[in-house]
């Protein structure tokens, strides 16, 4: 194993080659002191407004719906360029990116994830024998922990099995490589189980919350606090199925930020004063990446929120007023889609142009689906009530005040689908939740109708369990890497049915 940290750096680009070699000494090159390394981790381990981590599931779950109508005269290339995302294609990644969607590296979520899982290995690598303070050591380092566990469980739900899938244990399942040293090697990195992986991010966020908790500074809403570690904690004890740790760390961020945005009086959305996912919004605890995640080519102009999602909402839910609009008839002429997504960030809350943020709302949801699990368990009827209790609390804050009445106990199977429903309704489009829920589900058959013209309507089926719920590797790494095997794919092109 080689240890060349300048080499590191050039491949963060925080310095070119040629004024690598124009300097006199290497010395001069090499970050020192502790507020160094924490510029590096700000510049190279965290998301930033031109960051796409993962934007092709914007096209790939229930809550999308291709459109066509008289707007998109000679326009077709907004529903070509990625309909083969859309289409659940085996190679869409390839066939995207040769229609010309977006960046040529956009869909590479592996590529995107890997560099800056190694922006946080080398702060956490060089923090400790950096100069300056033992305090801003520890909340550098506690960020850097919390955003390599943050990649890896994004990269394991990305392009691994769920970790609750019903047909084998998460120790049998093909996962990703962990990567957590910024040493250069010239070893190929194997695939880790599931298991492995899921076991070294709650490592990285126990070592995260530990440090944070000790800082528990004023941390700005671009950076990682001790809050969103507790946040993205009982996410992935959701996904493990530990309930009462999933209670414990949504419990910890309710004391600390309890906030939510009141929709009753809220009049016009205003998505630019008053953006669901951004600064400006009282629920935010951490805003990150960038407002084209939302955005492959596409959104907005053929593609957009389905029916089937609009249907989830009742008439007294101001957030089918607030997050989405309804295109009235005179619109039609200019807008396509029968409903138009206004959860993107607007510009005026000095946050740039990020687009992804996690919200106080989620641990709401987290807490009740836990307690709801435990009830269904355990019989625990006093559960039941504290899911209800989270569940209201949110639901008295989205629903016409007029008209809202508090949900009472029905069977642990109907509460939970009524949490489920409730988590569609206010995650959708959001850090790939609707998506990686339907994995844990158990991956439910999905249906996406094509319509390539005016006159011509198909239909995609991902059937249940479908190979193509977890993200085919980028050929580009298997050629890197010849040690990774492919996730299994389907057999040639999939045909409308």
């Amino acid at each position: 194993m080689k240890r060349i940290f300048v080499i590191a750096l050039l491949a963060l680009g925080m310095v070119s080659c040629k004024k690598f070699l124009e300097e006199k000494s290497q010395t001069d090159v090499i970050p020192k002191t502790t507020k160094d390394f924490g510029e590096i981790l700000y510049t190279n381990g965290y998301p930033t407004s031109g960051t796409l981590l993962q934007p092709h599931l914007t096209l790939m779950d229930d809550d999308v719906q291709c459109y066509n109508g008289p707007a998109l005269d000679g326009l077709q290339d907004y529903i070509t360029t990625n309909a083969a995302a859309f289409q659940w294609q085996r190679d869409f990644i390839d066939r995207c990116q040769e229609a010309g969607s977006m960046d040529k590296d956009a869909f590479n979520s592996w590529r995107t994830y890997y560099k800056l899982i190694l922006g946080a290995n080398v702060a956490l690598q060089y923090l400790d024998k950096s100069e300056g303070s033992a305090t801003e050591k520890m909340m550098y380092k506690g960020e850097a922990y919390a955003l390599r566990a943050f990649y890896h469980f994004m990269l394991v739900n990305l392009y691994a099995k769920p970790y609750n899938d019903a047909t084998t244990t998460p120790d049998k399942l093909d996962g990703v490589p962990l990567m957590l040293s910024a040493n250069l090697s010239e070893a190929l990195p194997a695939r880790s189980t599931v298991k492995e992986v899921y076991n070294q991010v709650v490592s990285d966020l126990d070592s995260a919350a530990n440090l944070l908790g000790q800082v528990k500074s004023d941390q700005k809403l671009f950076r990682i606090s001790h809050v969103a570690v507790h946040l993205l904690a009982s996410r992935v004890y959701l996904y493990m199925e530990q309930w009462n740790k999933v209670i414990e760390n949504a419990d910890y961020v309710l004391s600390y930020h309890p906030q939510l945005m009141e929709l009753n009086g809220w009049g016009d959305p205003e998505p630019i004063s008053k953006p669901i996912l951004g600064g400006g919004n009282v629920e935010t605890i951490w805003y990150y990446g960038s407002m084209l995640e939302q955005f492959p080519k596409g959104i907005g102009q053929a593609y957009e929120i389905s029916a089937n999602l609009a249907a989830c909402f009742d008439a007294s839910d101001l957030r089918s007023q607030v997050y989405f609009n309804a295109t009235p008839d005179w619109l039609k002429q200019w807008v396509t889609p029968d409903y138009t997504c206004q959860k993107s960030a607007g510009g005026s809350d000095n946050f740039g142009n990020m687009g992804s943020a996690w919200r106080s709302s989620e641990a709401y949801l987290n807490r009740a689906e836990a307690y709801i699990q435990l009830y269904k368990t355990k019989g625990d009827a006093g559960a039941a009530a504290e899911a209800l209790k989270s569940l209201n609390t949110l639901r008295a804050k989205r629903i016409d005040r007029s008209s809202f009445t508090n949900w009472e106990m029905k069977p642990a199977d109907t509460l939970l689908q009524m949490c489920r429903m409730e988590r569609r309704r206010e995650l959708f489009r959001e850090c790939a939740h609707r998506w990686f829920d339907l994995k844990r589900y158990g991956m439910p058959a999905i249906r996406h109708v094509f319509t390539p013209d005016m006159s011509t309507t198909v239909s995609y089926k991902l059937d249940a369990r479908d190979p193509q719920y977890v993200i085919p590797i980028p050929n580009e790494v298997l050629l890197r890497n010849t040690q990774l095997p492919q996730n299994q794919q389907i057999a040639g092109l999939r045909q409308p049915q």
